[in-house]
């Protein structure tokens, strides 16, 4: 790696954990419906914290609860466009949408994490960039991203189905084959299923630990959306966008 790469990374690492705070911002205001730029509070006790908390969290004042989740994404944030830099070097264009990937990616992972939903809002947006940034790399990478949203889509409506007909009840939530979209237009056709396969065997491994010490049953909700955009995530670190 050029020694003027090394330079920018960790300038890269401190962006990114200023955007991770952006992300936790904006997960938790969207499904709250809540003003982005509302004064931030203590998720534990509700109180007031500073403006600069979203990006230099600190115990509360009020209670010294310490925003956690907050912090783990933000070095997620981090640690992954930190890795997309130092994976293409010489590919600022796919560094880039690598990095830009992954900031929809965790936004989705963490609100299906806390509420078990994943919003259109969230998802278009970031399929409609995936599918321009794929025409700007060249016409044949459109054909990778379309070929791998309309892929994974019919993949994932076919888990829906199979859903009802086994369970008499949906497996998967709509927002799950529109993840999947989003998935398979980022990643495109050639690695979209060990990129899938990712997130699945996560969930997975999440739901038996789970069971094997007896904090779920069955029918327990296990966050699959969240797995998914994890692994979509690892994909991209390893073997780059469509």
């Amino acid at each position: 790696m050029p020694a003027s790469s090394l330079i920018v990374l960790p300038f890269v690492a401190l962006v990114g954990f200023a955007l991770g705070g952006l992300v936790e911002l904006a997960a938790l205001r969207v499904p709250s419906r809540e003003p982005i730029l509302a004064p931030p509070t203590c998720l534990a006790c509700g109180a007031t914290r500073p403006r600069w908390a979203w990006f230099l969290p600190g115990r509360c004042r009020s209670c010294g609860a310490l925003p956690g989740t907050q912090l783990v994404l933000q070095l997620l944030t981090a640690g992954s466009l930190l890795l997309a830099w130092l994976r293409f070097p010489t590919a600022p264009l796919d560094a880039f949408r690598v990095s830009l990937f992954a900031l929809f990616l965790w936004l989705i992972a963490r609100i299906d994490w806390a509420h078990h939903l994943i919003y259109l809002v969230t998802v278009a947006p970031g399929l409609l960039l995936a599918l321009l940034l794929a025409l700007v790399e060249s016409p044949r990478t459109l054909l990778l991203a379309l070929t791998g949203m309309v892929g994974a889509t019919a993949l994932f409506a076919a888990f829906y189905g199979l859903g009802w007909l086994l369970y008499r009840r949906a497996a998967l939530g709509s927002g799950d084959i529109l993840l999947a979209a989003l998935i398979g237009a980022m990643i495109g056709a050639t690695r979209l299923l060990p990129t899938l396969l990712i997130g699945m065997l996560g969930a997975a491994f999440a739901a038996l630990w789970l069971l094997a010490r007896r904090r779920a049953g069955r029918m327990t909700y296990v966050p699959y959306g969240s797995f998914l955009a994890a692994g979509t995530v690892v994909g991209l670190l390893l073997w780059g966008p469509a």
